[in-house]
């Protein structure tokens, strides 16, 4: 009985995942891994979890469609004709359906010093 609660919570916080909280992905994740036999500790942390979602109740996620500002003159230009991968070119399925909207670009910026 308790492990059927403790697993609609762990339910309860995916959705809440999908719906648009990915800060708590990871530990939701790493929770819903044990649904099959949930401890205590387990039970614990989903608690801890919908209080920081109560004392983070206004979380917001901002998608900025605008291109960044950023100088290409900070870069190196490399010619990467030459690589070991040749002239390479996406490969698509013929009944790919037709692209429906604007594309759209994803950036992700991370540090790459180690």
């Amino acid at each position: 009985r308790e492990t059927v609660y403790k697993q609609s919570l762990i339910g309860i916080l995916r959705w809440i995942v999908e719906l648009g909280r990915p800060d708590i992905c990871v530990e939701v994740s790493m929770l819903a891994s044990h649904m099959a036999l949930p401890r205590i500790g387990h039970l614990n942390q989903v608690y801890h979890i919908f209080g920081y979602l109560n004392d983070h109740h206004d979380f917001e996620i901002v998608f900025d469609p605008s291109p960044p500002d950023i100088p290409d003159n900070l870069f190196e230009r490399h010619d990467w004709r030459n690589t070991v991968y040749g002239n390479c070119s996406e490969e698509l399925p013929n009944d790919a359906p037709e692209p429906r909207d604007y594309k759209s670009a994803m950036r992700a910026f991370v540090d790459s010093d180690h």
